[in-house]
């Protein structure tokens, strides 16, 4: 009997709603004009060879409580019609448990989980009952049972009560993985972790991850920091710190367009044949496969990270962390930076009512630095 296998591919954050400095003319803005799977057409042929695909949907896709001329109310935020757009790219399954997908609240929250049911779409990382239990998603596959679990490891940035989404734990964690370890061939866990914009994870990053492999997991896909990281192979598992942006319009910095699509075999025991496809997105917001010298580049790059990884022994935890606290923080000061200097060249394109309210938030930001420090 020939063994069962599932031609598996994995992307990083897929973000169709308007970035806060793209408002109007953004991701969002763009995609409505044109057919739900123009932000995947340049791309969608690769995941053809594929039997499951997998990505972080960073927005909720839903209209509810929408209030035109609102920035909280439109930035972020997916239009429903494009479900059908990851329905067309042939993506099957996306973790929800992540720091913007509740920003409009609960009824959009579901509102959009239900827009994915319609369409066929299945999700990890919805806990409406308990955010601390993982409810695993287990999809059947070629014979095969795979089980995902979504977690999101960021603060609540927009509300103050207990997510409808999974929030992760280390205990939690690698309690979930162990009981779903006997009811699925493979486990992959859905990470949505770690500080935007520094192209290595943490030490405690690092000590997690091993210690979910630890506890059974065969695949970790970390998302989030907007940039590519290492992938580490430990062990009898895989660790991908961060996928980057796959669709977004964070267009101020090369780093921030540029991502992986992570091939791979599954079979009863666990992951084989890695293939990296670098991609890059455009000025339409789309990604498309690079080739040439400009994929070689990624890779060179990703290998020299990756190696790093593999020989990081994590000795000295705490000079280590320190270290990395310090490296994080300048990598957030220097997106800022750049952010702001795209905004102010851009400023023209915003509504006067959208602008003040710009303003508006990031004099209240500074504010809340200066009060609490940080």
């Amino acid at each position: 009997m020939a063994e069962n296998k599932v031609h598996f591919s994995a992307v990083g954050d897929i973000t169709l709603g308007d970035h806060p400095m793209c408002v109007g003319f953004g991701a969002y803005s763009r995609f409505k004009k044109v057919s739900p799977v123009f932000p995947f057409e340049k791309i969608r042929q690769t995941f053809q060879s594929s039997d499951l695909c997998f990505a972080n949907l960073e927005c909720s896709h839903s209209n509810a409580g929408l209030r035109k001329n609102d920035l909280g109310s439109i930035q972020m935020r997916g239009d429903p019609r494009h479900i059908e757009g990851l329905v067309e790219a042939g993506i099957h399954i996306v973790n929800v448990a992540n720091n913007h997908s509740m920003q409009h609240g609960k009824e959009v929250f579901l509102d959009s989980l239900n827009n994915l049911k319609t369409h066929g779409i299945q999700y990890c990382g919805a806990s409406p009952d308990n955010h601390l239990v993982a409810e695993p998603t287990i999809v059947e596959k070629n014979g095969l049972k795979i089980a995902f679990l979504g977690y999101s490891l960021r603060p609540r940035q927009y509300f103050d009560y207990p997510p409808l989404y999974t929030e992760g734990h280390e205990a939690g964690i690698t309690n979930d993985v162990r009981n779903v370890r006997d009811k699925a061939d493979i486990v992959i866990v859905s990470l949505h972790w770690g500080d935007e914009f520094i192209q290595r994870p943490s030490p405690e990053e690092i000590r997690l991850a091993r210690h979910i492999v630890d506890a059974g997991a065969d695949l970790i896909l970390g998302h989030h920091p907007h940039v590519l990281r290492g992938i580490e192979k430990y062990k009898n598992g895989y660790i991908a710190y961060s996928l980057g942006n796959f669709i977004c319009d964070m267009v101020w910095d090369d780093t921030l367009r540029t991502s992986l699509i992570f091939n791979c075999t599954l079979t009863a025991d666990g992951i084989s044949n890695v293939e990296l496809i670098p991609a890059f997105i455009n000025n339409n917001f789309q990604p498309e496969i690079l080739s040439g010298e400009k994929a070689h580049a990624v890779l060179k790059q990703l290998e020299t990270w990756s190696t790093e990884l593999t020989n990081e022994a994590l000795s000295d935890f705490e000079t280590l962390s320190n270290t990395y606290i310090k490296d994080a923080d300048e990598a957030q000061r220097g997106n800022r930076r750049q952010c702001h200097r795209f905004f102010l060249f851009r400023v023209y394109k915003f509504p006067f009512i959208i602008v003040l309210q710009q303003f508006a938030t990031y004099f209240r930001n500074r504010v809340h630095e200066l009060v609490h420090g940080h």
